[in-house]
C-alpha cells in the first residue's frame, strides 16, 4: 500500500507543499534538523513517484527493499518508484537531511516547464543514473536552501497568494532544475574527493586513542592544517564536524561494549567521558535510549 505524502512541518521539520503552488512534477521538498535521535522511519513507498534524499550532515542507515545503505554527510540516495524504504529498526539520527518527491511527466503538464521530450529525457536520466547512492558536492545544499528562502520570504511577508506570483514560480523552477541537473553530473563524477591523507591522519589519531577527547588545535596540528582549514576540510570530506565525529565514534564503541560484562561507569571512563551521567546523556541524544535500555534490548 502506498503512503500519502505527509506535509507535517514542525520546529525541526520544514516541508514545502509544491502541490499548493500548482506544481505537477515536484510534489514536496523537506528538510529536517534533528538534534537527537528520532523513532525509526516506517517502511513505506511513494507509488509512481521518486524520492531524492540528500544527507547534508550526520550519518544514517536506510533499507531499500532488501538492500542496506549507510549514508554519511554529503551523500545522496535515490528511492525509485514503487520501492519500499525506511530506516528499518534503526532510528533516524542527529543531522540535517533534505528530501524531494518527484512525479513522472504527464501529457497534461510540462515537467518543470520544459517541452514534453525534454521533461521525459530528464526523468529517464534520473531513473537510470550509474548509481543510486553517491557523493555530492556541497553546493547543492545552497541550491536547496535558496528554494526554502524564496518560499519563506513570501510566507513571512504575508503574501495573499504565492500561487499567482509568476516570478516566484519561475525562480523556484530554475533552482529545482539546477539541483536536478547538478545531481545528474555528480552521480557520474567519480572524482568527487572522499577523505584526504591530511584528514585521515586526524581520524587515525582519534581511532587509536579512544579514551581521549581531542581539541581542534591538536587535530589540526596532526593534519598539518590551520584550525579553520581543518574544520572546513573535515566537514566537507567526512560529512560531519570533528567534534561530532569523535562523539559518534565513541557511541559506536559503547554500543559494542554494552554487550560485554562491563558496567556503564567502566565503559564511560574507558571512552574518556568525565562521568557516567554525561555519558548517558550523550548516548541518549544519539541513540534515542539510555545505555541501560540499549543493553536490555540487545541482550
Amino acid at each position: 500500500m502506498t503512503d500519502a505524502i505527509l506535509i507535517d512541518s514542525s520546529p525541526e521539520r520544514h516541508i514545502l507543499d509544491f502541490q499548493a503552488l500548482g506544481f505537477h512534477d515536484v510534489q514536496a521538498l523537506g528538510r529536517y534538523f534533528y538534534t537527537k535521535a528520532r523513532e525509526p522511519l516506517t517502511i513505506h513507498d511513494h507509488g509512481e513517484m521518486m524520492e531524492i534524499c540528500y544527507l547534508a550532515d550526520g550519518r544514517q542507515f536506510y533499507l531499500v527493499e532488501n538492500a542496506e545503505f549507510y549514508l554519511n554527510g554529503g551523500d545522496v540516495l535515490i528511492n525509485y518508484p514503487q520501492e519500499r524504504h525506511g530506516s528499518g529498526f534503526q532510528r533516524e539520527g542527529r543531522g540535517v537531511l533534505y528530501w524531494m518527491i518527484l512525479k513522472p511527466p504527464s501529457k497534461r503538464s510540462a515537467f518543470l516547464g520544459m517541452s514534453p521530450n525534454d521533461g521525459k529525457a530528464l526523468w529517464n536520466t534520473l531513473l537510470h543514473l550509474p548509481s543510486r547512492h553517491f557523493r555530492a558536492k556541497p553546493e547543492i545544499r545552497k541550491t536547496l536552501d535558496n528554494i526554502f528562502s524564496l518560499w519563506d520570504n513570501k510566507i513571512s511577508a504575508n503574501c495573499p497568494s504565492i500561487k499567482n506570483d509568476a516570478l516566484l514560480i519561475l525562480n523556484i523552477r530554475n533552482y529545482l532544475l539546477r539541483f536536478l541537473l547538478d545531481l545528474i553530473e555528480m552521480a557520474k563524477d567519480k572524482n568527487i574527493p572522499r577523505v584526504s591523507d591530511e584528514i585521515r591522519r586526524a581520524i587515525k589519531l582519534m581511532k587509536n586513542n579512544e579514551n581521549t577527547f581531542y581539541t581542534i588545535k591538536t587535530l589540526a596540528r596532526e593534519s598539518h592544517l590551520s584550525e579553520s582549514r581543518f574544520k572546513h576540510r573535515f566537514k566537507e570530506e567526512v560529512g560531519i564536524a570533528p567534534a561530532d565525529y569523535q562523539i559518534r565514534r565513541k557511541i559506536e564503541l559503547a554500543c559494542q561494549r554494552l554487550h560485554e560484562e562491563k558496567s556503564i561507569l567502566e565503559i564511560s571512563y574507558e571512552l574518556g567521558f568525565s562521568s557516567s551521567q554525561y555519558f548517558s546523556t550523550v548516548f541518549r541524544r544519539y541513540m534515542g535510549v539510555s545505555p541501560a535500555e540499549h543493553r536490555k534490548v540487545k541482550s
